[in-house]
C-alpha cells in the first residue's frame, strides 16, 4: 500500500469517489486540485474501479471496504481497512473530510488525534432539513453518537453556501463554520453560434424556438418527472425542453415514458453529457430549470449562471438564495415560492413570454456574477489561505 506524498500536507478523505456521484464526486475533485492533495476513497466494492485512474484528475487511493454488513457500505470502517488507510495517509498534515453519516468520518477524527493534525469537515448538505428527513432515525443516531464530538474537534466546518451553513447551526460550534462557493468555469466561447446551432440540429430545434434545459442524474429528488409534466402543462408551442442526465432511481425509459404524446416532439431526453457536449447544450439553451428539492450548492444551476442562461429555480436551492435580486425578485430569472407545480408552471410561462433584450441583460449579468463570485482561483485562494492560517496557528 503506497503512502501518500504530501507536499502540501492535506489529504482529502471520501465514500466511493466515483463520477455517478456527479455534483460530490466534482467537488471532491476540486479540493484536491485547489489544495493540491490526494484522494483516500473507502470505496463500497459494489463494482471494480481500477479502470477510474485514467480518467481521473488527480492521485487516488482507493481502499476496499468490508465484507460484513456494517462494513461493506462503511457503515464501520474494517479492521484492514483502517490498516490500509493508516499507511496512507502517515505523512498528511490536514484530513479534508467529506460528507457525513458513516465509519469514515469518526474515523478520520480520531486518525487526525492520533497524527497530531487538524481535520476540516466539509458536509457536503447532509445537514439540509430535507436530507436529513430521509432515513431519519439513522442519520439521527449517528448524530447523536458521532455529531457533537465530530463537529468540536474540527478545525473548519467548510459550507458551499451561507444558507446550507445557517441550516447547519444547530449542530456545529459558532466559531467553526466558513462558507466557500464551489468553482465553475467561466470563459469566452469563440465559436458560440456554431456550437449552438449543432447541439440545437442534434435535437430538430430551429433557432427561432427557446430551449430549456434540466442538468442532473434523474433522481426522484430532482423530480424530473415532474419538470416534464409542469413544462408540457405551461410551455407554449415554440418552446423545447432538454433533460441532460445519467439514470438514478428514475430511468431515461421512465422519463420518455411520461412524454404526453402532444408533446414528443418538444421534449428530449438526451441522456448523459460531459465535456464540450455538456457545454454545447448550456450553449444551446435560452434557460435553465431545476426543480429539486434539495441542492446545497448546484454544479449545474452555477454553470448555467456562468453560461448566462436565466434560472427557474426550486427554494431548495442554497445558491439561489445568494444570487442578485431586483425589487424582490431573483436578478436572473425565477426563484419559486414554494414546491408547487403551481408556481413553477407560472415561471415557465414567463420564460416562454420573456423578452429577447430581457434574456440579453441576464446573459451579461449573470456571467459577470460567476466571475465575481464562482471563480477558480477565488475558490483555491480561500482553501490555500484557510489551510495556511491553521498551520500558523
Amino acid at each position: 500500500m503506497p503512502t501518500i506524498s504530501t507536499q502540501l500536507r492535506a489529504v482529502n478523505v471520501c465514500l466511493t469517489h466515483d463520477p455517478s456521484l456527479a455534483g460530490l464526486y466534482r467537488a471532491v475533485d476540486d479540493f484536491a486540485l485547489a489544495l493540491d492533495a490526494p484522494i483516500l476513497s473507502f470505496d463500497d466494492g459494489r463494482c471494480d474501479r481500477r479502470l477510474l485512474g485514467a480518467t481521473e484528475r488527480c492521485p487516488v487511493v482507493r481502499i476496499p471496504a468490508g465484507a460484513g454488513w456494517l462494513s461493506r457500505d462503511c457503515h464501520v470502517v474494517s479492521a484492514s481497512a483502517a490498516q490500509q488507510a493508516e499507511t496512507a495517509i502517515a505523512d498528511a498534515g490536514l484530513l479534508v473530510v467529506h460528507s457525513l453519516f458513516r465509519g469514515h468520518a469518526p474515523w478520520a477524527a480520531s486518525a487526525a488525534r492520533r497524527l497530531g493534525v487538524p481535520y476540516w469537515a466539509v458536509p457536503h448538505g447532509c445537514l439540509d432539513p430535507w436530507g436529513l428527513s430521509q432515513r431519519r432515525w439513522l442519520k439521527r443516531a449517528w448524530l447523536a453518537a458521532y455529531g457533537a464530538a465530530y463537529f468540536s474537534g474540527a478545525e473548519r466546518v467548510v459550507f458551499a453556501t451561507r444558507r446550507e451553513a445557517e441550516k447547519a447551526e444547530p449542530w456545529i460550534p459558532a466559531d467553526r463554520g466558513v462558507v466557500v462557493h464551489w468553482p465553475v468555469e467561466v470563459r469566452e466561447i469563440k465559436d458560440r453560434d456554431i456550437r449552438r446551432q449543432r447541439f440545437r440540429d442534434r435535437l430538430g430545434i430551429r433557432d427561432t424556438e427557446r430551449l430549456l434545459l434540466s442538468v442532473g442524474r434523474l433522481h426522484s429528488m430532482k423530480r424530473p418527472i415532474e419538470t416534464v409534466a409542469t413544462f408540457c402543462a405551461a410551455a407554449s408551442d415554440n418552446c423545447h425542453l432538454a433533460m441532460v442526465g445519467m439514470d438514478g432511481d428514475i430511468t431515461a425509459a421512465q422519463v420518455e415514458a411520461a412524454i404526453p404524446t402532444a408533446c414528443m416532439q418538444r421534449v428530449h431526453v438526451v441522456g448523459s453529457l460531459a465535456g464540450d457536449e455538456l457545454q454545447d447544450a448550456y450553449v444551446a439553451a435560452d434557460g435553465f430549470i431545476s426543480l429539486s428539492f434539495r441542492e446545497n450548492f448546484g454544479y449545474a444551476v452555477a454553470d448555467a449562471v456562468a453560461h448566462g442562461l436565466p434560472v427557474i429555480l426550486s427554494p431548495g436551492h442554497d445558491l439561489a438564495h445568494e444570487l442578485p435580486q431586483c425589487g424582490g425578485k431573483l436578478a436572473f430569472g425565477w426563484l419559486l415560492p414554494d414546491d408547487s407545480l403551481v408556481s413553477a408552471s407560472e415561471a415557465i410561462n414567463g420564460f416562454c413570454r420573456m423578452p429577447a433584450a430581457q434574456g440579453a441583460n441576464i446573459y451579461t449579468a449573470a456571467a459577470a456574477w460567476a466571475r465575481d463570485n464562482l471563480s477558480w482561483e477565488r475558490f483555491r485562494g480561500a482553501l490555500q489561505s484557510l489551510r495556511d492560517r491553521g498551520a500558523s496557528a
